[in-house]
């Protein structure tokens, strides 16, 4: 191998290995990915989310739900958290999506849109008091 074809493999190793650290929302492995928090494999695409910590670590969730109890559960340092908008399935900041009722993967009601519906605080606080049975 001559060095110039040594290097440029070397530089493509780094392109891609550089493009699979991204600080932005990524695809899980649909169909076959776990929920990081009930381990329910994602398949409804409208209702993933997903999670990328402080520490550079990624988790994904077949429920928003299944994302906010596992917040309040672990409390990990989060960076940011996507949610995927149920109507053109582009990934949405979480913090910035609104959520309306949807008969959701774990029950707990909310798909994630760019419009129309409440703020993920409000969503936030019912799943928390469905958890607690106060409904």
């Amino acid at each position: 191998m001559t060095r110039r074809r040594a290097l440029a493999l070397l530089a493509a190793g780094a392109l891609v290995a550089a493009c699979e650290r991204s600080d932005g929302p990524t695809e899980p492995a649909w169909g076959k990915q776990p929920c990081a928090h009930c381990a329910m494999v994602m398949s409804d695409r409208r209702f993933g989310a997903q999670l990328l910590t402080g520490s550079s670590d990624r988790f994904f969730f077949d429920d928003v739900g299944c994302m906010v109890l596992f917040l309040e559960e672990r409390k990990p340092r989060a960076a940011r958290a996507w949610v995927h908008d149920a109507q053109t399935g582009r990934w949405l900041d979480a913090l910035a999506a609104r959520y309306s009722p949807a008969a959701s993967p774990m029950d707990f009601g909310f798909e994630g849109r760019s419009s129309e519906g409440v703020s993920y605080d409000e969503m936030r606080e019912r799943v928390l008091a469905g958890r607690r049975g106060e409904s």
